[in-house]
């Protein structure tokens, strides 16, 4: 007697493995493989959907010996578990979990791929509908290692829990009806209904060069106007199959690619790939090398494009590349896969939001925690350039709730070459609500050129508080 096989393990190797040619409850031994097959999810119709079950077909059928025994995909093969003499009887039962018979079971559909059987007929079960079938076999000479091959043209499959085929093997026909005293026994998860398509994003983070003319136009990495923020690739579950049994390897058959269906949007400034000509935005933005489609804005906005009949590899990393006609706004960018569905699709796929890269710059960047127009203290900001060119800053605020915050006359400004400039806090900002906000100054050039520091005076005693900000 074979004892049952770990259904753990099994239902491991169901989930770790591609669709192979059949479902081999006997680990190989036969030399057919084994393995879970995949249905993708995205491919099923609504007229595919029958009382909540989905109605799964195998593929080109596979001639084994003089017969066809159904096609391949979902045909089981399985050891006897247990040595039948010569004329003796064994029963043997199928149980399907989250399943049904989509076709009427017959007594053809279990042949011997090993071994002999001389005689079969289906005893119980087995019609259209059903979760069990029950055979009545001749032995024509069975050992334990011989091995059964149930062919099954398609199923009825839950379209959110793996269905589980078992099998059993008894030497009566009461106890294959009442599952009791099973001389061998092994189960597999051998189908599921998945979703196949896995959109992956990678992240290309740049850097916006202060030294570039004009500073932050151009990307470090790559040294160019052209800079990709990152990568789309719609990857595919291998081996995966439609509802009728086809090959799915196309992106068109799991999304409608149609121009106006599934796009991609970028989210994130944008503003700064416009410069002085409108009109280029669309070429400014693209994705694989395709210019978005959307109409030109001189505004923040997204942009979108579209998946053509060009798209339609999968397995294919496609570049999401920005190229700069003006100055770079710093940003975070992400990117939506607006994935629509195929025709009828009854499991249409869900919008897919991930990270692109972010734009940073170069240059010098400066937070300043406290900043006070309070008239018992005087501060000044010290801003140091200890560079050999002139260079620009600017000063913003983060004031606290119910405070307005309006940009003095020395909020922005040069700092020339080889120069300190100390700036009264009263000519930087003017402050309603409140005395204190917080500030960011930002800088055009490198960070190991400028100084930066607060002092402030207390009127009352003339004492002195001097903070290194960088």
């Amino acid at each position: 007697m074979v004892s049952k096989k770990i259904l753990g393990v099994a239902i491991a190797a169901a989930m770790s493995s591609p669709a192979f040619a059949i479902l081999d409850f006997t680990a190989g031994t036969g030399g057919v493989g084994a393995g879970a097959v995949v249905y993708a999810k995205e491919t099923i119709t609504t007229a595919q959907v029958v009382g909540g079950l989905v109605q799964v077909a195998s593929a080109t059928p596979t001639t084994y010996g003089p017969l066809v025994v159904g096609s391949g995909e979902l045909d089981v093969v399985v050891a006897t578990g247990f040595g039948v003499a010569n004329t003796n009887k064994a029963f043997i039962r199928f149980n399907l979990t989250n399943a049904k018979f989509r076709y009427a079971v017959t007594a053809n559909d279990l042949r011997a791929v090993s071994g002999t059987i001389s005689a079969v007929t289906v005893a119980q079960g087995g019609a259209i509908g059903d979760d069990y079938v029950i055979f009545d076999v001749t032995s024509g000479g069975l050992s334990q290692t011989d091995t059964l091959r149930l062919a099954l043209n398609g199923l009825q499959v839950s379209s959110s829990a793996p269905a589980t085929i078992s099998y059993a093997h008894y030497s009566t026909s009461p106890g294959a009806v009442s599952q009791t005293g099973a001389l061998a026994t092994d189960s597999y998860a051998g189908v599921s209904v998945a979703n196949v398509l896995a959109p992956t994003v990678v992240a290309a983070n740049r850097v916006a060069s202060v030294t570039a003319s004009p500073a932050f136009s151009l990307f470090v990495d790559p040294a160019s106007a052209t800079a990709s923020l990152g990568t789309v690739e719609f990857k595919l579950t291998a081996g995966s199959l439609s509802a009728t049994g086809a090959a799915v390897t196309l992106l068109n058959q799991v999304i409608n690619i149609v121009d106006g269906q599934s796009a991609f949007t970028v989210a994130g400034d944008l503003s700064f790939t416009l410069g002085a000509n409108a009109g280029a935005t669309a070429a400014n933005l693209t994705f694989g090398g395709s210019a978005s489609d959307t109409a030109a804005t001189n505004v923040p906005s997204a942009k979108h494009s579209r998946f053509t009949t060009a798209g339609l590899a999968v397995n294919v990393a496609y570049p999401v590349a920005l190229t700069a006609t003006s100055a770079i706004n710093l940003g975070a960018y992400s990117i939506t896969a607006d994935l629509v569905g195929i025709a009828t699709a009854a499991f249409p796929p869900a919008d897919v939001t991930a990270a692109l890269g972010t734009i940073s710059r170069s240059g010098t960047t400066i937070q300043v925690p406290y900043l006070t127009t309070f008239t018992d203290y005087r501060q000044r900001l010290v801003l140091v350039n200890r560079g050999s060119t002139a260079v620009p800053y600017a000063i913003s605020f983060t004031r606290e709730a119910g405070v307005t915050a309006t940009a003095g006359s020395a909020a922005t400004g040069t700092l020339a070459a080889n120069e300190t400039k100390i700036i009264p806090a009263t000519d930087i900002v003017t402050l309603t609500g409140a005395t204190r906000t917080a500030a960011t100054v930002v800088i055009t050039a490198p960070s190991t050129t400028i100084d930066a520091a607060t002092t402030t005076v207390n009127v009352s005693d003339k004492s002195t508080d001097t903070v290194k900000l960088h």
